[in-house]
């Protein structure tokens, strides 16, 4: 059996890309152009380097599919490619400006005929208007090829789409910076600038693949930077070739609602957890090959975008306790922010799938099974991820084929992620977490849900609630403390939860540093009766440990579900 090749790499300067009648065709739904100022800059920088060493410049690969002899689709490059040939037609006007001077017309205008030739196509001898080597997509073909190529500038620059703006501003800067850098040059030396200096110089990897399942094959092995939007038009492309004319305007519209609800950015993440909702786990890398094996027809590509543009505005409310889904529901409010407050998302598809199946009672259930799973698993017991995200996924599969109905069931098959009450109380005897930063937003939670359990069912909102946090042993602590605290243990203990306290704000002042025989007046006083309970006469590293073993046995109470009774 003879041995498959999915690429041809070859190494090739930029002449080498645009001379010998090739042509190059941005697929037609892929994204828009998107180059601003800052990637102009490093461009710029990349040709002074060229102009200042006269060396070879490495300008990264492109990856590229034949479609015939001379014809390729640009699959991965596109940027790179509309903005090189903007700076051909930036050096363009330049020499054209030259002839509008009445300098060397016959001669520039040779010029710019071969330049044309060269790097951007050629001129139609019926319409006299010029052809192109390089065809955008969709929504950027029509403005590259009658005002860019044409040298045209746009009747009204305000009213342009953004990606065309973006395509004219890079063509103004680069025109700019030209005429900057070359002042009083004559045609010859702006058009050895182009054709050798930048033609020659820019140097570029250029891969040849089969087809996009190819491609994506070598983004995989190669761990391409930007292989996440990449990954995202290569599915796009391949859907939308399954579809007639008259279908694609419709697929188009469904995607774009998705992509612009998503972001980009985001729709890789969003795509395999949608499809492990549902299916067997499949890894970020392996996706776009098992897509492609299981959506073949038309029907399945618009029963998956179908199905994604309804998950998507659910995907987007999962990770937003604002959204409107959850308004008029504390219950689901509340849930939401806490697993965002976690940072934890293998549960996503898992709730996504059950939101379709459970009913609202068992929703709620399995919303506050997940936040107490979370915080015992990943915030106190900081244990790795990797089994959490399995077991999810059985679970989800099981949910969307009607064989788990009820929380109680879910429970039964993640049961091993639910720390042990002896495990739990252990972690959260000894944790340290600062009071500053990322972590102030969780110590605050965790503080008032304990206090809300002392009070028996308090309504106290750690967002809301104005209370500061007060640090028992102070965070730079005078040197009365070194009798209780030596200095060389103070940094240890200073964030421990159990040197975490809530305090009113003007009684957090009264106590400012003092000891604590002098603070647990102001405690007293306090409303909050996580502060009333510290009724030692003295805080040193002993009672700062009792008082935290204390607090994990009212976090255990606070953090746990039902169903562990049973287990």
């Amino acid at each position: 059996m003879a041995e498959k090749n999915l690429m041809t790499p070859s190494t090739t300067s930029l002449n080498g890309l645009f001379g010998n009648g090739v042509t190059y065709r941005v697929p037609t739904f892929q994204r828009d152009y998107s180059w601003r100022e800052d990637n102009l800059i490093d461009l710029w920088e990349d040709i002074k380097v060229i102009i200042d060493t006269g060396r070879d410049h490495y300008m990264g690969a492109v990856v590229l599919q034949k479609k015939g002899e001379k014809n390729f689709l640009v699959i991965d490059g596109q940027q790179r490619f509309t903005t090189l040939s903007i700076l051909a037609l930036a050096v363009l006007k330049n020499i054209q400006d030259l002839i509008d001077n009445n300098i060397d017309s016959s001669g520039n205008q040779e010029r710019i005929m071969e330049l044309r030739r060269g790097f951007l196509g050629q001129r139609d001898p019926g319409s006299l208007l010029y052809s192109s080597k390089l065809f955008l997509n969709e929504n950027n073909d029509s403005f590259y090829q009658s005002r860019l190529l044409q040298l045209q500038p746009p009747v009204n620059e305000r009213t342009l789409p953004e990606s065309d703006k973006l395509m004219w501003d890079s063509f103004m800067y680069l025109y700019n910076k030209i005429k900057t850098h070359f002042i009083d040059a004559d045609g010859e030396k702006l058009a050895n600038f182009l054709s050798k200096t930048i033609g020659d110089k820019m140097m570029f990897i250029k891969i040849e693949v089969e087809d996009e399942l190819s491609a994506y094959t070598l983004f995989e092995t190669l761990n391409y930077r930007g292989v996440d939007l990449t990954v995202t038009d290569l599915l796009k492309n391949y859907l939308f070739s399954l579809l007639s004319e008259a279908d694609i305007r419709v697929a188009k519209d469904i995607w774009k609602k998705i992509a612009t609800s998503i972001g980009l950015n985001k729709f890789p993440t969003f795509l395999r957890h949608y499809w492990i909702s549902r299916n067997p786990i499949v890894r970020q890398e392996q996706l776009f090959k098992i897509i492609r094996g299981n959506i073949q027809s038309n029907v399945q590509v618009f029963e998956l975008l179908e199905q994604l543009e309804r998950s998507s505005g659910l995907y987007i409310a999962l990770q937003d306790p604002s959204n409107p889904e959850w308004q008029g529901n504390r219950e689901r409010f509340k849930r939401i922010r806490e697993i965002k407050l976690f940072g934890v998302k293998q549960q996503l598809p898992l709730l996504m799938v059950a939101r379709d199946k459970f009913i609202d009672t068992e929703y709620d259930k399995l919303l506050r099974l997940i936040s107490v799973v979370s915080f015992r698993y990943n915030i106190i017991g900081s244990r790795q991820a990797n089994a959490m995200e399995d077991l999810y996924n059985m679970v989800s599969v099981k949910i969307f084929n009607n064989l788990i109905q009820n929380t109680s069931q879910v429970f039964n098959e993640i049961k091993s992620l639910y720390v042990s009450d002896n495990d739990f109380k252990n972690d959260f005897s000894t944790i340290t977490l600062y009071s500053y930063g990322r972590d102030k937003k969780l110590v605050r939670y965790i503080l008032f849900e304990i206090e809300n359990h002392l009070q028996q069912g308090g309504d106290n909102d750690f967002e809301y609630n104005p209370a500061t946090i007060e640090h028992i042993l102070p965070e730079n602590p005078p040197v009365q403390w070194d009798k209780y605290f030596p200095p060389v243990l103070q940094e240890a203990y200073i964030y421990r939860l159990g040197n975490y306290t809530l305090l009113e704000d003007h009684l957090n002042n009264e106590c400012g540093d003092s000891l604590l025989e002098t603070k647990k007046i102001s405690y007293a006083k306090s409303q909050y009766m996580i502060s009333k309970k510290i009724l030692v006469d003295e805080w040193t590293p002993t009672t700062l440990d009792l008082r935290q073993q204390e607090m994990s046995r009212w976090a255990t109470a606070c953090w746990r579900v039902p169903y562990a009774d049973a287990k």
